[in-house]
This record gives structure tokens, C-alpha cells and sequence, in this order.
């Protein structure tokens, strides 16, 4: 069966208060269009289509939000939901199956997604839709259903009677049509007495024409939440945040504090993992087995090795081998790359940098673009000069090198292995194999060699 999926997210959000299109805020460190996107993909192959604005369609952060493999179409005039597919009707309308979501539904589960799809499949079904019981905020359209309890129709809440009004089963908006009913009834569909076009009224057409509908429960009422305002936007962060609490818990990690770790959807986080308060895991973060992060800790698209302590530290797109030590108060920065066994104190910062295992930087030191090797010691604020005014240059140090507090390493620069610079030493030039330099700017000193390296470091 051929099945295509339209996404709306051409609404404008006034009630956000915001220049940001509504489908493009954040929940959980995704855009609410993303959350959906993915919750598709997780469930159907089919194309999927996102209705926007005109002026959307080359937008960057739409692009971005939808991905690869995401078509963009405009609505002209925003006239309802049934406009919004209308405008969509090119692409998508010509499939056995069509799938309707709406982009600022961002708790979406993936489980509901497949059964919306497999409740719609029978030949015979022209609309399958999805209803949550008790309803989650208000709003929403009652069900009515007649005495064989099939659906009779659907009624807004704003035209309600009070026994209506008591009725707690309502309409999400989520619908998978039959390809066949929408291209014979979609552009029949009269407006409303404010001039837009609802999808709401196709199932009243259905019900005149005597054909099939079926209703599929959400997983959870939270779900078909639509976040038109900040408020509703908070609650949506909550309840996914609640959700990825429970899933890690539920597979082995410890979270000190539950109410006070977050995390994104796309998080890699593994058995005996220890997450204390305050703590952020965002974007593709991997945590190995027996970690420790946090407290007070950022997490950014980065790797934290087994058995690794990273404490009150930020990681950003950068990588931590198994046994290190990072922090207090620290920051890996994109491109930072740490070996086993490598010890970052307090107020270092590391960017665009391999070290090697065994290596140690006690504390206030930048380390730019650069290759430090094994069981390298890197006295309290050293700084690599990485940077002469226009271009970025590199350093390389060699194993067991010793560097003094209070060293300029200026770049391009090779110190290597075995080499120990004095403190405050300002080196220029490159350092030979078991050399001892000192001064500014730094030369070497009488007699050092690879020969007498050790009576130097001892």
C-alpha cells in the first residue's frame, strides 16, 4: 500500500508572542516539527510532505528541522486545515493512504503513529482517527457517538451544549484518509462562517455517505497536546523530559535527582551511568558504562568514556576516553579529544586538541590546535598561542614532556618527546627530544640534553 504523510506547520502562532514560526520552537532541544518528522519516520516509510507559509520553503531552519528527504510546499493563504492539505494535494494526495499531523504536536508517539496507520489499512476504512479520553487541556472537539457506539459526528467546543461539553472523548486532528475519498471529496468541503476550510468536515461527509470510520485511542491523553502558547510549551518540555527520565532509569541508569537532569531524545546512555543534578545530556551524547557526570554538568554531542568523572564541566562536540577526570569547571570545546587516563583539573580549556593517555592539566591552561602526547604534564597556566592574527597554527608535543607553569607555547611550535620547558618560559622555536628551554624568550639551557632529562624533571 502507497502511503504519503502531510505535515501542517503553516500556522502563525500569534499567542507565542514570538518571531520564531511556532512548528520551529524548541522542545527538548528539537524543534516541536522535528519531534513530529521523527515520530513518522519511526513508524512509516511513506513520503512525507510539511505544508509552511510561502516564505518558508527556502527558509534554513526549516530545511534544517525537516531534513533529508522532506518535501516543503506552501499554503498561500492560511484558510483552515483543509486548505493547508489542499495546498499539499500535488504531491501527496495521489497515494492509497494520506496521513494528516500537525507540526506543534511534539509528544507524538511513535506507537500511535503505527496504529493510526495499521487501523486505516482495511480496504473499506475512509477515515481512521485518533481520540484521547480524559482530555488532556481544553479546547478540543467532543465525540459523539450514536447508540452501536459509532462515530456521529464531531462538535467543536465552542459550539457545545452542556451535555455535549460532558462528553470526555476528543479529536486530536490526526487522520489517515483513504487517498480515494480525499480526492473525491476534499475539494467539496464548504467554508465556515469564518471563512476557512476544516478537515473536521470530512468526517460529516463520511457519515452522509455511509462509509467506514474507525477511531484509534492515543497512548496517553498528554500526547495530542497542540502548543499554541509558552505555558503549554513548558508542559510539553515536562512531559518529554519525564519520559526520557523513566526510560533511563528503567534501563539501568542512576539519576541523583530526576527532577533536575535533562535530556535530549537522541542521547546514547549506557548501564551503571551516574547522572547527579543539574545536569544537561543533549544533542548525540554518548555515556559509556560507569561514567559519572554532573553535578552542574553540559553534555553537548559529546562522548564520556567508562569509568570517566566529569564533573561541573562543559562538553561540546567533543570526546572523553574511559578513566579520565575532567573538571571542576572546565570546557571542552568542539574537536577536543582526550585519550584514556587523562586528568583535566579545574579552569582548563581544550579545543581542536588530541591528548594523549597518561596526560595531565591541572588547571588554568588553554590547549588550542593541538597534538600532545602520552604522559604529558601541563603545569598551571600554560597557554597555546595558537592563534598569530589571521590563521590558526598547531603544536605538537611529544610523550613524557614536561611543561612549566606559566609557559607561552607559540605556535606552529614541536616540542619533543622527553623536552621540559621552565616556568613562565615564552617558546618560540621547536624543542628537541630531552631538552630543557627557559626564559623569553626561551632558549636552552647549558649541558640539557636527552642524557640528563631525568635530573632535570626530578
Amino acid at each position: 500500500m502507497n502511503w504519503s504523510v502531510v505535515i501542517l506547520a503553516a500556522g502563525v502562532g500569534k499567542r507565542m508572542r514570538s518571531s520564531i514560526p511556532k512548528s520551529l520552537h524548541q522542545v527538548a532541544g528539537k524543534p516541536m516539527l522535528t519531534h513530529v518528522i521523527d515520530a513518522v519516520r519511526k513508524s512509516s516509510d511513506g513520503e512525507v510532505t510539511v505544508v509552511v507559509r510561502p516564505d518558508q520553503i527556502e527558509s534554513p531552519d526549516f530545511r534544517s528541522a525537516v531534513g533529508k528527504g522532506t518535501k516543503l510546499v506552501g499554503q498561500e493563504n492560511q484558510l483552515g486545515t483543509a486548505d493547508a492539505l489542499s495546498a499539499a494535494s500535488e504531491l501527496a494526495l495521489g497515494s492509497d493512504r494520506v496521513l494528516v499531523l500537525y507540526a506543534d504536536t511534539p509528544l507524538i508517539e511513535p506507537e500511535t503513529v503505527a496504529n493510526l496507520i495499521q487501523a486505516s489499512e482495511p480496504a473499506e476504512v475512509a477515515i481512521a482517527f485518533v481520540t484521547a479520553d480524559p482530555p488532556p487541556v481544553g479546547g478540543l472537539g467532543r465525540i459523539v457517538r450514536d447508540s452501536n457506539g459509532t462515530v456521529a459526528r464531531i462538535v467543536e467546543e465552542a459550539d457545545a451544549d452542556g451535555s455535549t461539553l460532558a462528553i470526555t472523548e476528543v479529536n486530536s486532528g490526526w487522520y489517515a484518509f483513504s487517498g480515494e475519498f480525499l480526492r473525491k471529496n476534499l475539494a467539496n468541503i464548504q467554508p465556515a462562517p469564518n471563512g476557512e476550510l476544516y478537515l473536521t468536515d470530512l468526517i460529516e461527509v463520511a457519515i452522509d455517505a455511509d462509509c467506514n470510520i474507525v477511531t484509534v485511542p492515543a497512548k496517553s491523553p498528554i500526547e495530542i497536546i497542540g502548543v499554541n502558547t509558552r505555558e503549554q510549551l513548558a508542559l510539553a518540555e515536562a512531559e518529554l523530559q519525564a519520559r526520557y527520565r523513566k526510560h533511563w532509569m528503567s534501563n539501568g541508569v542512576t539519576l541523583v535527582d530526576p527532577a533536575t537532569t535533562y535530556f535530549g531524545p537522541d542521547v546514547e546512555i549506557e548501564m551503571d551511568v551516574v547522572v547527579h543534578p543539574n545536569t544537561h545530556i543533549r544533542g548525540n551524547s554518548v555515556l559509556r558504562e560507569g561514567c559519572e557526570v554532573g553535578p552542574n554538568s553540559i553534555v553537548d554531542s559529546s562522548e564520556i568514556g567508562q569509568s570517566s568523572e566529569f564533573v561541573s564541566s562543559y562538553a561540546d562536540h567533543a570526546q572523553v576516553g574511559a578513566n579520565c577526570e575532567v573538571g571542576p569547571f572546565s570546557r571542552l570545546r568542539p574537536g577536543a579529544v582526550l585519550s584514556d587516563d587523562v586528568h583535566i583539573g579545574n579552569y582548563a580549556e581544550i579545543k581542536e586538541s588530541n591528548i594523549g593517555s597518561g596526560t595531565k592539566i591541572g588547571h588554568f591552561s588553554y590547549v588550542g590546535d593541538s597534538t600532545i602526547g602520552a604522559n604529558v604534564n601541563i603545569g598551571a597556566g600554560t597557554v597555546f598561542v595558537n592563534y598569530d592574527g589571521s590563521k590558526k597554527n598547531h603544536t605538537t608535543v611529544g610523550d613524557d614532556v614536561f611543561i612549566g607553569s606559566g609557559s607561552m607555547l607559540v605556535a606552529p611550535l614541536e616540542i619533543g618527546d622527553g623536552a621540559l620547558t621552565g616556568a613562565g618560559a615564552v617558546v618560540t622555536k621547536n624543542v628537541e627530544p630531552g631538552t630543557t628551554v627557559f626564559g623569553v624568550p626561551a632558549r636552552k639551557q647549558a649541558g640539557s640534553g636527552s642524557s640528563d632529562r631525568t635530573s632535570e624533571r626530578s
